[in-house]
């Protein structure tokens, strides 16, 4: 037996050195490889195209996809600094001014740069292991479903891992006399990637300390190139920045938010929404954080404020600190995919192309790690590519874990896996060696079981039943939205989202009455959400409850006393019940919690119209006219106040600036008119301001 052990390696590596000469020296063999893993992902792309996490975007994609929009008409500048990676949105936004806004066509192009990654991997372990290693690696990585599904979601997954490995394969098989070009090229690639993710940027310091380590004469021009090139990269980002925001801010203004989320002291290394900010329609935290302190902030200052708070966290309990960072490195290295928007154990379920790629992370995170520990220390390029996956993982294990983040480390992981199945047989030189292999292999896949991490399926199935509802309701397709949100309740009858979520389908159908059922039903089960006593109230007045509506809303704003709609819809709710002047104290306490928000200025200035005050109105309405000069309601309500006071030439005036800013309302050529002959012959109309 003992003799023919080594007369099965002979012949198993005889098979290996003919498959390694064939792969390095056929030039077939990328583009064959290009060639299959676009086959594969095109065969999901397609059967995935009527998906409905496709047809409505939310959330993260909903943002990318707002921001295309704007960029295709022409918008390229944003009114304030990137919260997000500006590249992807930019890309979305090139496709749409010349093909439309055509989401098949994204995700082909997806697909064809996710294939190209492949390539590319295959070309990096070519070179830094033996050509067998580096195809085992990549049939890995074809065949890695939940690869395939986070680079095809309207995301950026994608572009940064194929820039990352741009970079990496210029990097790796640069000759030892490469010209500085090579390296500008590199750069480059890393900072376009960091416009795509900015956490990249940890690893390319760590790039150029390995370029400065290398040991050639050239390395001080090789280094100022590469650096210099990636510094050029972002600088449109850079300048972008400066000019909307008036900051320094090298690409986005999400790290503090995002460090926040990942290290406060409630925090699970997941991602969770800030119980406290409304992640749809402040999804930065700058309005919140504007109201809170009572001042404006630039997005820098936002940032700042969240890290120095999640600092203080950490200093209160500082060793709970440090075990979330080993756990969230741990779940980095974990086969358990964490879902975020989109889970991929979920769809995986709904298609058959997705199953038929049967490969899993769990196996590749583990012959990974075994590939990193046989190949430590064993080559200058293969240190790069290990220093990849471990900085960049740190990079995540900063902020938060979620599968679709960890992407970009799974071509490196699928080359040391590719490395560890051709390598391990040839260490195995003794039943003691051998059994030493199968436990560090058994040790592996114990600490990288999903089991480990990995949520109750129930708790999954709900929040996708629930994003299921959302994105329905956005297509006003009610019934099915309805029929999926109660899906959701019955799963967790006793978790409140779910009658929030049905709650928001029956109002956007109208059906106020049943709204109120579903957020009263999510008030029992928890009482001190203000966003529910609110949209209650909402309802309530819409169906002329008006005095319970009175309640509702002072039981939101004594939940959260910087919900200035709150203010605003409770003076409005005053108003309809005879009392302007209780009216117009809620609006001043709006406007006290946000001197910006310019509804409660017109509000108030038509409360004070009508208790008869009418200088006090003029007075308001002309203040939000210089403080808000776009906005149409105040020079409306303006001209109507100057009106009611016999005063048609200023009154005319603020009726033309109305004109202007809305020029599709019929009525204002007429209101016009009518001004101009009661200017002419000293008379006015006597109508009041409007209520907003």
């Amino acid at each position: 037996m003992e003799a023919s052990r080594p007369g099965l390696r002979s012949r198993i590596e005889g098979h290996l050195t003919r498959l390694d000469h064939a792969l390095r020296h056929g030039k077939r063999w990328p583009l064959v490889i290009l060639l299959v893993a676009f086959a594969l992902k095109l065969v999901f792309v397609w059967q995935s195209r009527d998906a409905l996490y496709i047809k409505v975007p939310i959330m993260d994609a909903g943002d990318y996809d707002e921001m295309a929009q704007q960029v295709a008409s022409g918008h390229f500048l944003r009114h304030q600094a990137f919260f997000m990676g500006p590249l992807y949105p930019y890309f979305l936004g090139l496709v749409y001014s010349l093909f439309g806004r055509d989401f098949l066509l994204v995700r082909i192009i997806q697909a064809a740069g996710g294939a190209t990654t492949v390539m590319l991997a295959f070309l990096i372990g070519r070179h830094i292991f033996r050509p067998s290693a580096a195809l085992a690696g990549v049939i890995l990585l074809m065949l890695c479903a939940s690869v395939t599904f986070y680079e095809t979601e309207m995301l950026m997954e994608w572009l940064g891992t194929l820039l990352n490995c741009v970079a990496l394969w210029l990097l790796v098989t640069a000759p030892d006399d490469a010209r500085w070009p090579r390296y500008a090229l590199a750069g480059a690639a890393l900072g376009l990637s960091a416009l795509a993710r900015a956490s990249i940027l940890i690893f390319a310091v760590f790039v150029l300390v390995w370029i400065w380590r290398s040991g050639s004469a050239r390395r001080r021009s090789l280094s100022l190139a590469y650096a210099g090139a990636l510094v050029l990269m972002l600088m449109p980002a850079i300048i972008h920045n400066a000019i909307a925001s008036h900051v320094f801010l090298p690409v986005t203004s999400n790290a503090g938010v995002n460090f926040y989320i990942g290290n406060n002291r409630a925090a699970t290394g997941r991602f969770a929404p800030i119980p406290e900010v409304d992640i749809y329609d402040d999804f930065t935290s700058q309005l919140y954080l504007e109201r809170k302190l009572g001042r404006e902030l630039n997005p820098s200052q936002v940032s700042s404020y969240w890290v120095k708070r999640t600092l203080d966290d950490m200093r209160a309990q500082p060793a709970r600190a440090a075990a979330l960072l080993a756990k969230k490195y741990a779940l980095f290295f974990n086969g358990y995919e964490v879902p975020q928007i989109e889970s991929f154990d979920i769809v995986k379920r709904e298609y058959s192309s997705l199953r038929a790629l049967f490969v899993r992370l769990w196996p590749v995170v583990t012959l990974g790690v075994l590939g990193l520990v046989l190949s430590w220390r064993e080559g200058r390029a293969r240190g790069l590519i290990a220093g990849y996956v471990l900085v960049y993982a740190a990079s995540i294990a900063v902020f938060f874990v979620t599968g679709r983040y960890r992407v970009q480390a799974v071509p490196a992981l699928c080359l040391f896996a590719g490395y560890a199945l051709v390598a391990l047989p040839g260490r195995i030189t003794s039943m003691r060696s051998g059994a030493a292999a199968l436990v560090a292999v058994a040790a592996l896949f114990v600490v990288t079981s999903p089991a480990l991490f990995a949520d109750n399926p129930r708790v999954i199935e709900f929040g996708d039943r629930v994003h299921r509802a959302r994105r329905l309701s956005l297509l006003r397709s009610f019934p099915p939205a309805i029929r999926e949100a109660s899906a959701a309740i019955a799963l967790y009858p006793d978790i409140a989202e779910g009658y929030v979520q049905r709650a928001i389908v029956y109002k956007a159908q109208s059906n106020e009455l049943k709204a109120m059922e579903d957020y009263q039903h999510a008030l029992k089960i928890d009482d001190t959400d203000a966003g529910t006593h609110y949209n209650l109230a909402q309802c309530m007045r819409r169906v002329r409850l008006r005095e319970q509506a009175v309640k509702e809303y002072r039981r939101s704003i004594e939940l959260d006393p910087w919900m200035v709609e709150a203010y605003n819809n409770l003076g409005i709710t005053l108003r309809e019940l005879g009392k302007p002047a209780e009216a117009i104290v809620e609006f001043r306490n709006a406007i006290a919690k946000e001197p910006r928000y310019r509804r409660a200025y017109n509000n108030l200035g038509a409360s004070y119209a009508e208790t008869g005050h009418m200088d006090e109105a003029i007075a308001v309405f002309k203040d939000t006219t210089q403080r808000f000069p776009d906005y149409p309601q105040g020079y409306k309500n303006l001209a109507m106040a100057y009106a009611s006071m016999k005063q048609p030439w200023p009154a005319l005036d603020a009726m033309r600036r109305y004109a202007e800013l809305e020029p599709n309302d019929a009525t204002a050529a007429e209101a016009i008119r009518k001004l101009e002959i009661a200017a002419r012959s000293d008379s006015t109309s006597r109508t009041g301001p409007t209520s907003q």
